[in-house]
């Protein structure tokens, strides 16, 4: 089939966005999740956050899950991801001045929780948090930073009995952080990883191996003094060929790639490398692994972009190299506000990416592989 789009907010109602979408999968329900602050009638925030979830039969639904668990309203966007350890969702954000890391979670119905309250957390976090969760050691995390630009970490294990503790990442003479730290598990490694620039303008990486945290390395990127919006770096591992990537816009205004393999650093500069048309300024790329899958044998690297020009478009890596292409334009297109967010489905042989349009609409674009007869897969790769 290659990739198709669908307009969610048309097609099943949803709400309109105030802000751009998270997403997930929930491998083991078999369900596909996005999460966006809701738009109110007077173009601002409600504050609410809208949860849109389908399962096989590709019916997507909504709900305000901020109502359902008696949440604060939220005063940033969020992030989302599933707890495979205990079959939960979660979705972290800050509400009001506090600098407080709230939480929603999904067991049995949606909750709400403070996890600085939970972990005796006394720092306030002052730009939005990041969260995942690490299947191989049964754990989730909440990174962020404070007012005084350093990294924190809230930890927790599984089980009812489990807390969240809070952990102190920078150190007094350690970099520290000029814009919001991410964060990923990459479990076919057992590793974990979190990304950042540092406020002397490099680019840095922290290292869970064994359950303990490393000191910050320097990946040999600076992203320039001069840059107007610094980026928010977030990897993603490819357990292929073991290797993990960060993707960044850099000051150039061209899509970057660091990837780490065969023991070093490398940079590639997708957008220059390719001829690819520049990205929209200030929106982050994103990027994921397509691990091999009986219907596509190959294993292939993506990173997803908002353009100038309001298509979004897809660098994609196999073995014979990059390759980039529109996913969207043409009639009866959306163009895009947002950065994209994404993810692969190797059980379903799916690729998932969603944005916001110009209109505030919830846009899913969706790659299925096609097959022709005797068993040869292709990628069609446009629309």
């Amino acid at each position: 089939m290659g990739w198709t789009a669908r307009n969610l907010t048309r097609q099943f109602g949803a709400p309109r966005a105030f802000s751009g979408p998270v997403s997930y999968l929930f491998a083991a329900e078999k369900t596909r999740h996005v999460v966006y602050l809701e738009l109110s009638d007077s173009s601002t925030s409600t504050g609410h956050f809208v949860e849109l979830y389908c399962g096989t039969d590709d019916v997507w639904h909504a709900k305000d899950i901020t109502n359902e668990a008696g949440a604060p309203s939220s005063t940033s966007d969020p992030s989302a991801y599933v707890f495979d350890s205990e079959g939960s969702q979660h979705v972290v954000f800050l509400s009001g001045g506090d600098g407080h890391v709230h939480e929603l979670y999904q067991s049995d119905g949606w909750h709400h929780g403070d996890l600085m309250d939970s972990s005796g957390t006394v720092v306030r976090a002052i730009d939005p948090p990041m969260g995942w969760a690490s299947a191989h050691y049964g754990t989730q995390h909440v990174v962020f930073r404070d007012e005084y630009r350093t990294v924190h970490l809230l930890s927790r294990g599984t089980g009812d009995d489990a807390s969240w503790v809070q952990h102190t990442l920078t150190t007094p003479t350690g970099p520290h952080a000029a814009v919001a730290p991410a964060g990923y598990a990459f479990d076919a490694q057992q590793t974990q990883h979190i990304t950042m620039v540092g406020d002397d303008q490099l680019m840095y990486e922290y290292v869970m191996t064994g359950g303990s945290w490393g000191t910050p390395h320097d990946l040999g990127v600076n992203v320039g003094a001069s840059h107007d919006i610094l980026p928010h770096p977030t990897g993603y591992g490819f357990a292929g060929d073991g290797s993990r990537h960060v993707p960044w816009q850099g000051q150039d205004r061209d899509i970057h790639e660091l990837s780490f393999a065969g023991g070093s650093w490398s940079p590639k500069n997708l957008t220059s490398d390719l001829g690819a048309p520049s990205p929209m300024p200030g929106l982050a790329p994103a990027g994921y692994a397509f691990e091999s899958n009986p219907a596509v044998p190959v294993g292939t690297r993506h990173v997803i972009f908002t353009g100038a020009d309001g298509l979004i478009y897809e660098f994609w890596n196999d073995p014979s190299g990059w390759h980039v292409n529109p996913l969207t334009g043409g009639d009866g297109s959306f163009p895009a506000a947002s950065a994209p967010t994404a993810f692969a489905d190797p059980v379903a042989a799916t690729q998932n990416i969603f944005y916001m349009s110009d209109a505030r609409e919830i846009i899913e674009l969706r790659y299925t592989p096609s097959r022709f007869p005797g068993g040869v897969h292709i990628h069609d790769r446009a629309l």
